[in-house]
Formats: C-alpha cells, structure tokens, sequence
C-alpha cells in the first residue's frame, strides 16, 4: 500500500514539484520516497512496505521504456510469477510490483483481466509517449486527476494535487449544497474539489499528445453458478477461503478488524483457520452503554476463532474532540457520519499494536443484498410465486416498495427535498434547486431489477462511499485494509445467483449466512439487525462540549458556509439545548472545518494541519 503521483505533458516536469508531491503523501508510505522524470513525464512515490521489504522493491520501477509507480497488492502474484517465467521473464525481487510490471510489458492492457489485486497505478511508456492510469475492479484504491492546461496531474491523494496545482481549491455550489441538505455525495468520478476527477471503479484513462481517453475494462460477468443451492453454497464457501488465503500473503503482520456482523465475523474465523497457530489480533470498536454496541456479538466471534489478542477501541466525545481536525485533514473530503471515526480509531490501534495489514468485510453487502427494503425487489425479479408469497408475509410493505420503485425520478427528488435538514440554507427556493446525482442506472441486459440494484449500490452508490472511507482511515496510520468479499470471482458468483439465493423471505444474504454454518457462531449469523461500528453519534454531538465547539465554529461571523448552513435554526438549537437533525448537524461541521482546512493553503503548499507529522 502506498501513495503515487505525477505530472506529465506542459513540458519538462520540475523535479522539486515531484518531490513535494511525494513528501505530501508520506502518511501513505512511511518506508521510503522516490522520483523520476523524463523530460515528458515525472512519477512520485512513497512506499509502505508489505512484500519484499528490501530496498530492490522501492518505486517507481523501470522495464525497458515502462516506468511504474504502483499503490496496492496483486494478490496472486505468485501464480503470474511463475506464468511470466515459463514465457522467458526474469524477476530481481521477490514482491508484486515487479510483476505487474512485467504483465504490463506482455500483455499490456490485458494484463488487467489477468491479475487478482486491490490497486491504482501509472505506466509511463516513454517509446509510445503514453501514460495509462488504471485503478481496480471496485475502486479500493483511489486516483484522482486534473488536468491543469496542456498538464495531466494525477495523485492517490487531492494534498498532492495541490503540490502540483496549488490553484485547486473546494467546490461551494451543487456538490457541498447537496452534501450539506441531503447527505448525498458527489458521482463517483466526481470530487468536492473544482475540477479534481476521481477514477472510478475498473477504468483506464490513457494520455497521449493531450489527449485524454477513457474506457471501463470490466463489468461482472456471468458466472457458472450451482443451480442446487446446496451445491452453490459450498462453491461460495470455497471461492472466500481462497480469496482470504490469497489476501494473508504478507511479510508484515496481520489482522482483522471485527464488527460483530455476519462479514467481518467470516472473515476472522475463516482467515483464523487458514493462518494456522502464529499470533492473531483482531480490533473492534466498543461503545459501553450504548444499545448498539456490538462487543458482545465480537467477542464470542473472537473466542470461537481463537484470536490471541481481542482488542477493544472505547472512542469518547472528548477524544472526537482532540482529533477532529486531523480526521477531517485526513479524509480531505466531507463525510457522512461519525462511523468513520470509529474506524480511524481502530487503525489507530492496529498501529500502536504492529499490524501493518488488517482484513475487512466490507463489499458483501452490496453484492449478497445486506440491506434492508429489498425484498419487494428481489421477489419480483425471481417470479411471480415468490412475489405471491412476498405479499402474502407483508401486503402493505411490499405494494409500497414496488410502487417507490416505478415512481418516476421526480417524485424520488421531491421526497428527498422535503427530508432536507433543517440547518441547509433557509428558504424553499434554495431547497428545491438541490438535485441529487443520478447514478448510473444497471439495468443490463440479462439481469434481474434486483441484480441492477445491487450492481448500483456496488458502483455508484454505497460501496463507493465506503472504500474511500476505509482507504483514508487506514492509509491516515499507514495501515493497508484489504477486503476478501471483493474478489472478481465472489463478485461474478454473486450477480449471477439467483435472486432466490441471495433473498429467502425476509432473510437477506441468505447463500453467504448458509456458507458460514459449522464456522461463524449460529448467534451470529442469525443475526437480522445491521450496525457495523456505529458509534452514539446523537449522544457524541449532544455532549456539552461537542455541542459548545460546534456552535462555535457554525455561528462564527466568519463561516466559510455562510449562505449555505441556516445559522438562525443551528442557534434556535442552540438555545434549545438539542439539535434536531444530528446528522445534518454533523454534515454542517464537518463541511466547515473542511473549508477551513483546505479553503485557504497557503500557495504551493496545502494546509500545516494536512501535512503534521503522524505520531504513532
């Protein structure tokens, strides 16, 4: 896991600019720095070492006329090792990088469609005058890029960025205004920076003499699965085991992160099996009192898999209140909610801990149908006696969702707008002009309405929101999360199932809960409520001093959101003594520490709150 930038086109890169961009980003790779440029082409790169932890494996990396500069893992590099080898290649070090680096050489583009990895990465063909960024099947690891006149600047992070463009500022109008109202984000190849794109989820964007294309090299294909659901839950089990095997490849420690729920308590009792007698650790956010804390449901899931060191995170409003501004340098863009704090904290402890790597469960939502309010949709899609028995269990939920569903977008809008929060700028005129994206819509050929929808939360949606959340909180500590669920081969599995699979009734991610049997607790995958590190974010935003700290940063007479947060109802509130909407609240505060964080950098340098050093 580490941090790659660069700059090519405009002329000759400046040396000192690469360096500054790398520096930017040494929170991402505290190993080691490098830097090289042609005169057309300039990469950066910082290291956090987790294969071949020899200075050989330092970036960026030269083949011929390919220079590579490289975040994240190709998991099975062993097996393209070995397939590289028998075609004549040679290998220097023992990690993945040289081996992406030699796919790229024989088969170029197509190597994409041959590795099993979590990553974004520039090659620089200085014979063919091309640079092609590239990013992974779901977009784990992020890359953003601008284009700056005849420049192409592009960087794992927005800081270094402005290193490079220190004219690049946040944006004020549609993106925060939505943000702020509805709790929407921006599209998923959007940013809240003017002008900053994000690479989505499976693309390539190539540059050559200017010019700028982009394609999408994947999309789930049809997979072979069982048609007896007995023999599709063993084939699930069976592609999870290898996927985790594959993600326990390291030369640093291991662990897991532990939520209590159904994913992350697959991914500890089966990556406990796999990784035999050598210590383990997991991590898990607590919250004493609170009627959500799922200690209790992690707890027994850490004895059943025999976890050496179970350790527990207890976040407080008044540690939320000393690290607040770092959250918010570190997530460089809004956030929706207080949860990410609870993560960033457990990444906290993985460092203070040694444990470089750590395994989630997240993505399994959005390919198995985790949540809530799909039932309807799933018995539509598997026919027509499955939508019987549908009504049948719950007439009135059921006609209400399959109506929401035909509803034309423009009712959609209107029910969100009038859900607005009340802290968004006064007066209905402004409330109404708030749109939110509109996604990309999966309804492809072949699939289900059900399949679409779970290909939407997975692409443009939720699991988006999600993985940017988890790459800031890990890579703030210099952490690498890596996520079994997220296999290409789970993935296909999963939107090919039938509906039937996913959804029994009212049992949702059915084939996966059936999978686990004999392994996670039954407690567990009985489960029907969903949390996943949720914090008391109510209770945290109505304590005295939170509640002091955020009426003094809304109502300052300099507010960089004035025109777009209400301060009459955030001082009603305050007089009140109690905020009306703590999610809203939340949005507005986070959004003006964020203005203030990045609104005003210093030219040629972002923020000193960006770029502090991390303490262990």
């Amino acid at each position: 896991m580490c941090g790659i930038g660069g700059i090519v086109g405009g002329g000759p890169p400046d040396p000192a600019v690469l360096e500054r961009m790398a520096a930017a980003m040494a929170h991402r790779g505290p190993d080691a720095q490098g830097t090289w440029h042609d005169e057309r082409c300039g990469l950066a790169f910082r290291r956090l070492a987790i294969l071949d932890l020899d200075e050989r494996s330092n970036q960026p990396m030269h083949l011929g006329p390919l220079h590579l500069a490289y975040n994240g893992e190709v998991y099975d590099f062993v097996e393209r090792r070995a397939e590289l080898e028998r075609l004549g290649h040679a290998f220097h070090t023992t990690g993945d990088t040289e081996v992406l680096l030699h796919a790229w050489q024989q088969w170029g583009e197509g190597a994409l469609d041959r590795i099993n990895a979590m990553c974004a990465f520039a090659v620089w063909d200085d014979r063919a005058a091309t640079l092609t960024l590239a990013v992974d099947p779901f977009g784990e690891k992020p890359l953003y890029w601008r284009r700056d006149g005849d420049r192409l600047l592009f960087a794992s992070d927005i800081r270094a960025l402005i290193q490079a463009d220190p004219s690049i500022r946040p944006q004020h109008g549609a993106a925060l205004e939505t943000f702020l109202a509805l709790g929407i984000l921006p599209e998923v190849d959007q940013s809240f920076f003017a002008g900053v794109h994000r690479l989505p989820a499976a693309h390539v964007l190539r540059f050559q003499y200017g010019r700028v294309t982009l394609r999408r090299y994947w999309e789930p294909r049809p997979a072979a699965v069982p048609t007896r659901y007995p023999d599709a839950v063993d084939h699930l089990r069976e592609l999870l085991t290898d996927a985790i095997r594959l993600r326990l490849r390291s030369d640093v420690p291991v662990g897991t992160s532990l939520s209590g729920g159904v994913d992350s308590s697959a991914i500890v009792t089966l990556s406990a099996r796999l990784a035999g007698d050598h210590r383990r650790h997991a991590f898990t956010a607590r919250f004493p009192g609170f009627a959500r804390d799922e200690w209790g449901y992690a707890h027994e899931v850490a004895e059943a898999a025999g976890v050496v060191e179970h350790h527990a995170i207890e976040p407080t409003p008044a540690e939320l209140l000393d690290d607040l501004d770092r959250l918010v340098a570190d997530h460089e863009e809004p956030v929706l909610g207080l949860s990410v704090y609870a993560q960033w904290r457990v990444m906290q402890r993985a460092r203070a801990e040694g444990v470089t790597v750590l395994l989630d469960g997240q993505g399994a939502d959005e390919l198995f149908g985790g949540y809530e309010g799909q039932e309807a949709l799933a018995a539509r899609s598997a026919g027509p006696r499955a939508l019987a028995r549908a009504i049948r269990r719950d007439p009135r939920g059921t006609a209400w969702a399959l109506a929401r569903e035909r509803a034309p977008r423009a009712l959609h809008v209107r029910a969100l707008r009038a859900a607005a929060t009340p802290y968004a700028a006064a007066g209905p005129g402004n409330r109404a002009a708030v749109t939110p994206p509109t996604g990309r819509r999966w309804r492809a050929r072949g699939r289900s309405p059900y399949q679409g929808e779970l290909l939407r939360q997975a692409f443009a949606s939720s699991l988006p929101a999600l993985l940017r959340y988890a790459d800031r909180n890990s890579m703030a500590h210099s952490r690498e999360a890596r996520l079994p669920f997220l296999d290409r081969r789970i993935a296909e599995f999963a939107y090919s199932a039938p509906p039937v699979f996913l959804r029994r009734g009212p049992v949702t991610k059915a084939v996966l809960r059936d999978a686990l049997r004999g392994t996670v607790p039954d407690r567990i995958l009985d489960r029907r409520d969903k949390v996943g590190y949720e914090p008391p974010q109510a209770v945290w935003l109505a304590d005295e001093r939170v509640r002091a700290r955020a009426a003094e940063v809304l109502l300052d007479r300099d507010a960089r959101t004035a025109g777009l947060v209400d301060r009459a109802a955030v001082e009603a509130d305050v007089r009140a003594g109690a905020w009306r909407d703590h999610a809203g609240l939340w949005r507005a505060l986070n959004a003006e520490l964020w203005l203030r964080t990045f609104d005003h950098a210093p030219s040629g340098a972002p923020p000193a709150a960006v770029t502090a050093a991390r303490p262990a």
